[in-house]
């Protein structure tokens, strides 16, 4: 997903299961009575962690509290023979198996915060609830918080929408509230993994610590707590992307091989009083990459397996003659990228795919799938150097972020936000 950048708390008592109708999307989904907590993955693969701890916490051990620590370092690395050692101010400590950090008073761990409670410092951002220090078997390790759900949202959606929005923002701010709050939901249910829910960063969602928190963020949170999309009375895969350039795209066009929902169909983000996409102010609306005939055939060599794994195995050794769209899709997104090299060979890349062949020169993505070719040429035919000019950022899939934030400027509810991007869709208060 590319994006860019409540409170009263309970723990969850119980929880009951609904699945989907039958497709690859379709995983056990749990709907919470109340608040549950969620388990986030701040870092993983590293020898060595340290944590400061302001406030009062209990280190514990196998559901067995072996210490308590109070406004001090603590440190977590292997020793010679491979053995995970947390060493606090006074002693050291030999674990095997995951060590726990919570705070003594239990309104903490379960989100009921003040100005002065008791957190925890890791790499320079302050993260509230507990945090739990898992030795991998390669060696490393990984820090999970654990943190109410709404809390969670406090240090995400600040980095899912723009740096200080203004009043005539917070619908969309609302509605990006829910909508993070769907996916976390999806992200719980997927049970992929017994340590972790949800990464941190832009593999799920991007979470900050207490730094980053927004007071008009965290107002559409508390506004809309407990709140989720339902279609056909199960919540809703509400995916999100930063601009659609005008029009959104169908979910089995982008990611083959998945089915049509009904409300992940592209539709047109055309404001009809006013004639202009509704994300027409994004900064990344219109935009343009250029490659030479060099940088191109070092992207199509290094770049297209990745692309198609089909052509995994494949050494590329001639040049690219051509580079051509073959059709569209309704959103004019590209369906069939042909690459055709000087030996004759023909290479197919397909949707949203083709963001990762034609990367930017920094490694990133291509901005969208939504762009046009004109290829220059020399003398001798051969490509001089490609530019691709296209519109939006993302995949384009469900809610344009700044869609979202031009039609709450235009007076739209948070509500007909949702329905909008989501069509069909209804919003239903579940804890």
């Amino acid at each position: 997903m590319i994006s860019r950048k409540g409170i009263s708390h309970t723990l969850f008592i119980s929880v009951f299961l609904l699945f989907l109708a039958s497709n690859s999307f379709s995983k056990p989904i749990f709907i919470y009575t109340s608040e549950p907590v969620i388990r986030v993955s701040l870092t993983d693969n590293v020898k060595n962690l340290s944590l400061h701890i302001d406030g009062n916490f209990k280190l514990s051990y196998q559901g067995i509290v072996i210490a308590n620590i109070t406004n001090s370092e603590v440190s977590f690395s292997f020793s010679h023979d491979g053995t995970p050692v947390a060493a606090l101010a006074n002693q050291e400590i030999k674990f095997f198996s995951p060590i726990k950090i919570e705070p003594v008073d239990s309104t903490v761990a379960t989100g009921a915060m003040s100005a002065d409670s008791d957190v925890i410092n890791f790499n320079s951002q302050t993260y509230p609830g507990s945090m739990q220090i898992i030795p991998e078997n390669d060696g490393t390790f990984r820090l999970v918080n654990f943190v109410p759900l709404e809390t969670y949202l406090r240090g995400v959606v600040p980095n899912e929408l723009v740096n200080n929005l203004t009043p005539d923002e917070l619908q969309a701010c609302m509605a990006q509230a829910i909508a993070a709050r769907n996916f976390a939901f999806y992200k719980m249910s997927e049970l992929d993994s017994t340590d972790f829910d949800v990464y941190s960063d832009t593999r799920d969602q991007v979470y900050s610590g207490m730094e980053k928190y927004k007071s008009l963020a965290d107002s559409a949170i508390e506004l809309t707590s407990g709140m989720i999309v339902e279609y056909g009375g199960q919540p809703a895969r509400c995916f999100f992307h930063s601009t659609c350039g005008g029009h959104t795209e169908n979910v089995q066009h982008i990611w083959q091989g998945q089915p049509a929902l009904p409300y992940l169909a592209g539709i047109s983000d055309i404001d009809s009083t006013t004639g202009q996409p509704f994300c027409i102010y994004s900064p990344q609306f219109y935009w343009t990459s250029t490659y030479t005939g060099r940088e191109l055939n070092k992207l199509v060599r290094a770049n297209l397996g990745l692309a198609n794994p089909t052509y995994a195995n494949i050494r590329i050794k001639s040049d690219v003659a051509d580079l051509k769209v073959l059709d569209r899709f309704d959103s004019f997104r590209v369906d069939t990228l042909e690459i055709r090299l000087e030996n004759g060979d023909i290479y197919y890349v397909r949707g949203d795919r083709t963001r990762y062949l034609l990367r930017s020169k920094d490694g990133t993505l291509l901005r969208s799938s939504l762009f046009r070719i004109t290829t220059v040429r020399d003398n001798d035919d051969s490509i001089r150097e490609i530019i691709i000019k296209g519109q939006g950022s993302g995949h384009g899939v469900g809610m344009c972020q700044w869609g979202a934030l031009g039609m709450s400027k235009l007076g739209y509810s948070y509500l007909q936000i949702l329905s909008h991007y989501y069509p069909g869709t209804e919003v239903k208060k579940v804890y």
